[in-house]
């Protein structure tokens, strides 16, 4: 389930420009039930060692301006936040306790709820072309002479779609319990690669590399339809891998 909520406020809303754990917070303290609420920060679900959140949102949408000697980012209202989960009971409850409020907090900033949206599910098909709503994130951890480091992946790189699939499949399987037939996915970035796309943020101090823009498809629509709802790539539930179906 996906749902689109649109604030709206006399004043801008002032943030870091790192400021996906605030949009994480913001959702986390939207939920009513604190058993589950806890479950989703803590726990999340288990695939062997590995712990899925099942749930990623987009960046802010609106008119902004950046204040780059402050490292601020300021959005005019009305901005819209997409909130995504293959667990309805997840959407279901951070919607009805936000409609229920008579204002919303950022970052210690009041703003009202405009709108709120449950969107339609999309078809899922073998092919689609995608848009990227927050940065998609695929990384391995490789060991050179004993010093371990993050390497994160372009979506050029021959093993994008090969890291992607493996995500996919897992995640398939925390939520389905049991295997996709015939899993396939490839993705296809449109144009040559282009450094304005990738995007290097800071989530809690831990830097990131993702990329941004539009690409194309072709997969089993089972797994599109686990990549839609729960995010593709990796760090979900940081901000991360959520896009819209063109």
């Amino acid at each position: 389930m996906r749902v689109v909520l649109e604030f709206s406020g006399d004043k801008e809303l002032r943030l870091p420009i790192q400021y996906n754990h605030i949009v994480q917070g913001f959702i986390y303290n939207s939920m009513t039930d604190g058993d589950f609420s806890a479950f989703m920060h803590d726990e999340g679900f288990k695939y062997g060692k590995r712990q899925f959140k099942l749930f990623t949102y987009s960046r802010l949408e609106g008119e902004f301006r950046l204040l780059k000697r402050e490292d601020k980012i300021l959005l005019k209202p009305p901005f819209k936040l997409t909130v995504s989960s293959p667990i309805d009971e997840f959407i279901y409850d951070i919607s009805q306790n936000i409609f229920k409020k008579d204002y919303c907090v950022f970052n210690n900033q009041t703003f009202k709820l405009n709108s709120i949206n449950i969107e339609n599910p999309p078809v899922f098909r073998e092919k689609a072309r995608i848009k990227f709503l927050s940065p998609v994130v695929t990384y391995s951890t490789i060991e050179d002479k004993g010093v371990r480091y993050t390497y994160y992946y372009s979506p050029w790189h021959e093993n994008f779609s090969d890291i992607l699939l493996k995500n996919l499949l897992k995640k398939y399987e925390v939520i389905y319990g049991e295997e996709v037939e015939d899993p396939y996915f490839k993705l296809y970035p449109i144009g040559d690669e282009n450094m304005k796309y990738q995007k290097v943020m800071k989530y809690k101090n831990t830097v990131i590399k993702g990329w941004m823009g539009i690409y194309d498809v072709e997969c089993s629509p089972d797994l599109l339809k686990v990549a839609y709802y729960s995010g593709l790539g990796a760090k979900n539930s940081q901000g991360f891998g959520c896009f819209e179906i063109l």
